[in-house]
């Protein structure tokens, strides 16, 4: 054991890649190596297939084990140093509407209004040709029986009905 924790002294070894490989010699001096297989001092042995994380200088690729908690992302999200969120100090007032914006850029409230205007005047209702408008329902079904547009189709078609895109901005204060 005092082998093993001589080798992590941070005078002796510089590097990771070095570490490894001083490792890798320890083991193969403590343990010895019979017919491709390493023998283990318990009596155990250990097939090459399951050993072979020793090769390429030791290296491991390392995948984390467990979700990563409430408390350690706002520890990461706070934490002193460049890694913090930084505070927004370039706000101003939108001219227009008075929601707070981030300087030199478009106020959020205002660019979705815009939107929602210019997709209630540009997007036209989709008419069928002349000659499906003059045919009973009975007769679409017997022409088309494949195109029947469910009420979840009609739904998912009218989606600015239901999904209201709205990006938060910051409140106005009444003064």
């Amino acid at each position: 054991m005092s082998v093993i924790k001589s080798l992590f002294n941070a005078n002796k070894l510089t590097t990771l890649t070095e570490t490894c490989n001083s490792l890798v010699n320890t083991v193969s001096k403590i343990w010895s190596v019979e017919s491709g297989r390493l023998a283990l001092p318990g009596g155990y042995t250990i097939e090459p297939n399951n050993w072979d994380i020793f090769s390429n200088g030791g290296m491991l690729l390392a995948v984390p084990k467990k979700k990563v908690s409430h408390q350690k992302k706002r520890q990461r999200l706070y934490a002193p140093g460049k890694k913090q969120l930084k505070f927004q100090h370039h706000l101003n007032r939108c001219p227009s509407c008075g929601h707070y914006k981030l300087a030199n850029t478009l106020c959020t409230n205002c660019v979705q209004e815009i939107r929602h205007i210019w997709k209630t005047h540009t997007n036209k209702k989709v008419e069928d040709p002349i000659q499906e408008q003059e045919l009973s329902e009975l007769d679409r079904r017997l022409i088309y029986p494949g195109k029947k547009e469910t009420e979840y189709e009609k739904k998912l078609n009218n989606k600015d009905k239901y999904l209201k895109r709205t990006i938060k901005t910051l409140p106005v204060e009444n003064k």
